[in-house]
Order: C-alpha cells, then sequence, then structure tokens
C-alpha cells in the first residue's frame, strides 16, 4: 500500500511540473499568395498527417536551396508554420535549418544570427546535438562577418568537436572550410591553408563533389586576394567544373561572379562581360538579390575597363539600386521577425494560461481520485490488520491443537504399544530355554532381541514426539539432553554450540528446529560414516541460524534421505526458512539453515 501511494504521489509531481516550452518563430511571407500554385494542401489538423507533410516539404526545400530560393524559401516556411501549428520543436529546427542556410547564402548575417540563437536552445532542450552544432557554425559564421573573429573561432571549434563525436565528417569539414575562411579574411593566409587541405580530404574520403568544390573556391579566393590571379582563375574553373557536374545552380552562379571579378582585375574585361551576364542570368534563375549585385558589379567593372562608361555607369546604378532595395528587404525582415517573436510571446502566454488551467483541472481530479485511493487503501489495511490478528490466532491454536494431539499419541504409544511390548518380553522370559533345540533357541533369542529393539524404537519415538524436556524447558535444554544421548553411541562424537536464545521461542519453531536437528542428526549415524558431527544454533538479530557438520563421506544417497530432505524442507516452508547443503566426497556434509526472526515471538 506505501508503494502505491508514493507511485500516486509521484505521478501527481510529475504533472506539476510537466509542461511544453514552446518557442515560435516565423519570418514573412508576403509572396505566398503569388506562389500558391506551388503547392495546393494546406495545414491539416490531424498531427501524424502534418508530420508526413513537414518531411515532404523538408524534403523540397533541401532539393531546391541550391536550385531556386524562392521556392526553397516558400517549402522551409511551410515546415516551419505546421511545426508551429503543433509546437513540435524537432519541425522547428529542421525549419531554422533551412532558413538558416538561405540566409547565409543570401547574406542576410542578423536574421541568421537569431535563427542560431533560437536553433540552439530548442536543439539543447530537447537533445539533438548535431543541430546545436550547426547552430553554433551559423553563428560563427555571422561573427565572421562582422569580423568578431574570436567569437567565430570559438564557436567553430565547439561545433567541429561535436561534429567529430557524432561522427558527422561533411558538417566537420564544411566548419573547417570555414575556419580557414576566418583566417583568410584576417590575411593570415599561411593559418588558412591547413584547414582547407584538411577540409578537401574530408570531403575526398566522403566523394563529395560539392564539398570539393567549394573548398577549391575558397582557396581561389584567398589567391585573388593575394592578387594571384592566375592561380585563382584555375581554383574557380575547377571548383565550376565540379559545380557543374552535380548541377548545382548556386554553386555555378557563385563562382561565375568569383571568376567575372578576377577577369576584371586581371584587366580581361570581355571575359569579366561574358562571365558576368552568365551569373546575371543564373541568378534570376535562383532569384538571389545578392548574386545578382555582384554580377552587376563585375559587369560595370568590365565595361568601365573598355572605357564604356555610360554602360558602367548604368549597371552601377543598378548596383547601387539593388543595394538600396537589399536594405529595405532587410530592414522589413528584420521588423516582421521583432514583430513575430512580440506576436509569439502572446502566443505562448496564452498557451501557458491554457496548459496551466488544464493541468489545475486534472490534478483537481487526481487529487480527488486519490483521497478515494488512499481511503480505500486504509480501508484495507484494517481489514488486513484484523485478517492479520485472526491468522495469529488461528496458528497459535493451530499448534496447541499439534502439540496436545502429539502428547496423544506419545502416551498411547508408550502405555499402550510400549506396555504390550514390555508384557511380551516378560513372558520370553518365562519360556525355559533349556527345553528348547539348538535351532529354537537361535529362533527364541531372535525374537528376544527383536522385541526389546522393538520396545526401545517405541519409547524413543514417543519420548521424540513430545519430548518432556522441550516442553516443560526449551528448546536449548533439550538440545543438550538430545545430545547427551547421541553421545552414548560410542562411535560419533556430537559436539553442541548454543550463542544467544536467551530466552525462548514460540512453540512451533522449537519443536520444528528439535524435529529437524533429529532427522538430521539421525541422518549422521545411519549414513555419513562419521566420527566427528558439530551443532551450532546461533541466535541472530534478524534470524535463528542452525549449523550441522560431520567429517563423513559426503552427501548420502538420494534414496536414502529423500524423505528425511522432503520432510525438513516442509518444516521449513512452514517457517520460511531457507535451506543450503554443501557436500564434498570423503570430506563430509554441512547443512545451513536459517529462519527469519518475524516469525518468533
Amino acid at each position: 500500500m506505501a508503494n502505491l501511494y508514493r507511485l500516486t504521489t509521484l505521478f501527481l509531481l510529475t504533472l506539476l511540473l510537466s509542461g511544453s516550452q514552446c518557442s515560435f518563430f516565423q519570418k514573412d511571407e508576403n509572396h505566398t499568395a503569388k506562389k500558391s500554385n506551388i503547392v495546393a494542401a494546406l495545414p491539416r489538423e490531424n498531427f501524424a498527417e502534418d508530420t508526413l507533410l513537414i518531411l515532404k516539404y523538408h524534403k523540397l526545400s533541401s532539393t531546391y536551396l541550391f536550385q531556386d530560393a524562392e521556392r526553397a524559401m516558400f517549402y522551409a516556411k511551410y515546415v516551419l508554420r505546421l511545426s508551429q501549428k503543433h509546437e513540435w520543436s524537432k519541425g522547428k529546427i529542421l525549419a531554422y535549418n533551412l532558413l538558416s542556410t538561405y540566409y547565409l547564402l543570401d547574406g542576410s548575417y542578423d536574421v541568421l544570427r537569431e535563427l542560431s540563437n533560437e536553433t540552439m536552445i530548442l536543439s539543447r532542450q530537447i537533445g539533438m546535438p548535431f543541430y546545436t552544432a550547426q547552430a553554433m557554425r551559423f553563428l560563427a559564421d555571422s561573427y565572421s562577418e562582422y569580423r568578431q573573429w574570436d567569437s567565430a573561432r570559438v564557436n567553430y571549434s565547439h561545433a567541429i568537436r561535436i561534429f567529430k563525436t557524432l561522427g558527422a565528417d561533411s558538417a566537420r569539414a564544411i566548419c573547417l572550410e570555414n575556419m580557414g575562411n576566418s583566417f583568410r579574411e584576417k590575411k593570415m593566409y599561411d593559418e588558412a591553408i591547413p584547414y582547407y587541405d584538411h577540409a578537401y580530404a574530408l570531403f575526398d574520403t566522403l566523394h563529395s563533389d560539392w564539398g570539393k568544390a567549394t573548398v577549391l573556391q575558397s582557396k581561389g579566393y584567398l589567391h585573388v586576394l593575394q592578387s594571384e590571379h592566375a592561380q585563382a582563375e584555375e581554383y574557380f574553373e575547377k571548383s565550376l567544373v565540379l559545380f557543374q557536374k552535380i548541377n548545382n545552380l548556386y554553386g555555378e552562379l557563385n563562382v561565375l561572379n568569383d571568376l567575372a571579378n578576377t577577369y576584371a582585375l586581371s584587366g580581361k574585361y570581355d571575359e569579366a562581360i561574358k562571365t558576368s551576364l552568365k551569373a546575371l542570368d543564373y541568378s534570376n534563375i535562383y532569384h538571389s538579390s545578392q548574386q545578382t549585385n555582384w554580377a552587376l558589379l563585375s559587369l560595370s567593372k568590365g565595361y568601365k575597363g573598355k572605357h564604356m562608361y555610360l554602360e558602367a555607369l548604368d549597371y552601377l546604378e543598378k548596383v547601387i539600386f539593388n543595394r538600396r532595395m537589399l536594405h529595405n528587404e532587410t530592414v522589413q525582415r528584420q521588423y516582421t521577425m521583432y514583430q513575430l517573436s512580440y506576436d509569439n510571446q502572446l502566443m505562448d502566454s496564452k498557451y501557458q494560461e491554457k496548459l496551466v488551467s488544464e493541468q489545475r483541472t486534472a490534478l483537481q481530479i487526481l487529487i480527488a481520485f486519490s483521497i478515494l485511493i488512499i481511503g480505500f487503501a486504509a480501508f484495507l489495511w484494517f481489514n488486513n490488520k484484523k485478517l492479520r490478528r485472526k491468522n495469529a490466532e488461528i496458528n497459535e491454536a493451530l499448534i496447541r491443537g499439534q502439540a496436545i494431539e502429539r502428547k496423544r499419541v506419545a502416551a498411547e504409544l508408550h502405555d499402550n504399544l510400549g506396555g504390550t511390548l514390555a508384557s511380551l518380553n516378560w513372558y520370553l522370559y518365562g519360556i525355559d530355554k533349556k527345553v528348547l533345540s539348538s535351532e529354537e533357541e537361535k529362533i527364541y533369542d531372535s525374537v528376544h532381541q527383536m522385541v526389546r529393539s522393538a520396545y526401545r524404537e517405541v519409547r524413543s519415538l514417543s519420548h521424540n514426539l513430545m519430548p518432556q524436556e522441550l516442553e516443560e524447558h526449551g528448546l536449548v535444554m533439550a538440545m543438550h539432553r538430545l545430545i547427551d544421548k547421541l553421545n552414548e553411541n560410542k562411535n560419533i562424537s556430537f559436539i553442541l554450540n548454543i550463542s544467544g536464545l536467551d530466552q525462548r521461542l514460540n512453540n512451533k519453531i522449537e519443536f520444528e528446529l528439535y524435529s529437524i536437528v533429529l532427522e538430521l542428526t539421525n541422518n549422521i549415524i545411519k549414513h555419513s560414516g562419521a566420527t566427528e558431527a558439530t551443532v551450532v544454533l546461533k541466535e541472530n538479530l534478524k534470524s535463528i541460524q542452525l549449523v550441522i557438520r560431520d567429517n563423513g563421506n559426503g552427501m548420502m544417497d538420494q534414496s536414502k534421505q529423500g524423505i528425511g530432505l522432503r520432510n525438513i524442507k516442509n518444516r521449513l516452508d512452514s517457517l520460511r526458512g531457507k535451506l543450503n547443503i554443501h557436500s564434498e566426497k570423503d570430506i563430509g556434509i554441512t547443512v545451513e539453515i536459517e529462519i527469519p526472526k518475524p516469525a518468533i515471538k
């Protein structure tokens, strides 16, 4: 009953402390209506179905991430919307990771930092270390952009350790490459190279053409900063081949812009214009404002280098216009983000209030139910206490009845059968052996001996059924008398050691222990072939221990001792005792018995 009460209390505390920490984060959706032809399905109420949609949209967004930024964003926002609907933290993290990748590619580092912090909080709450490391990597990227090198390096290092522990070599290689980029931006070129080489080796082991292409592009830009344009072009061209091989539109676009800029810096203005126009076409397909601006800037440089100033000015104006539009978009995006954060806090407060109200109602129901359980348990406990008292009375009566019956049987054996055998013995003494033949005299002696033996057995049996000293003086005195009788047999020496037992035990335990000792000592006399035996009876704080050992030939034949052992086990079962037998040939046998003291009066 105590266990049931503790379990109920634990359950109540669990409900009181349980709750979900909700995190709401959403981005602007100004173009959702324009793109409604992409996904016709709306979020559903059923969580299982919505989970399938979340996974489906996540896969689509990942597919379009390097092919079409707008489509990737559209699907990522659907993932976020459905995850927020059900307050599913894992779905939110998946959406945040997609959006973080997009804003990194788009150069929106303020929003990237907010997303990274939100991802880190959620991933730590639900135990997703991979995404915690991803958030650290994105944070480091934003720190690098703002030239906060120490903060960037700390976050990269933490992310690298986590990825290494998880065996996420691809993510680790990206961090290593970005660490090299941070050294490159600090103009620490020699320190950057080992990181690039390590990242490239990991990507090569993973057979990742995308990874190798990004490292080659990063190395190419390092040579641009060192004004080594020929080497830069070589790295960019290798990178472009790999991106084209895997049909990665964003990768091609990014490398084309780097190539165009390199051509312009090295005076290859025609190649710069040609490459920039191709990059401009790709940026219109991919829908990247940042890449569009880079293409326009390279075009302006190319035309300026050819002294075509009107065309150069026209493209430069477009760059300035796009930058202004990009700034407005960034401000609008940040405003929307803060507005949604505020709205989500309000939603979170309402949700928490509703949750607290539901938990209060559930708690009241549980308290009422617990009171009923406790009342019912108390009723059962009192009834059980009455039953235990009644059982104790029945057991006492049973023990008294058994004692009376044993006395009666012992008296019957001693007075009737014993008397008959004694009379028979005297009659035999009355026969004159002189008139008997030698053969009849042998029969007479044999019968006379059998009658005397039967008489002794009957006397012993009647005595053992209820020894007078056991009833009057207790177990200790009965044990001493028994050992004294056993030692009348000169073949085996019995030694008795008793410790404790200053007060008498209850009648049942005393009789059962006496009977067990009698059974085991008789077995030693009849079957062991021993010369010495020890009986140890000890009273401990919680139990009574009986140990009987001899130096005989070890375990007796099972067929000869089966009934005796069964009797002993039955007696111990009634006392909830334990029996252990240790034997070894030609060394002897040790019987260990332990009876719990709670059964002792």
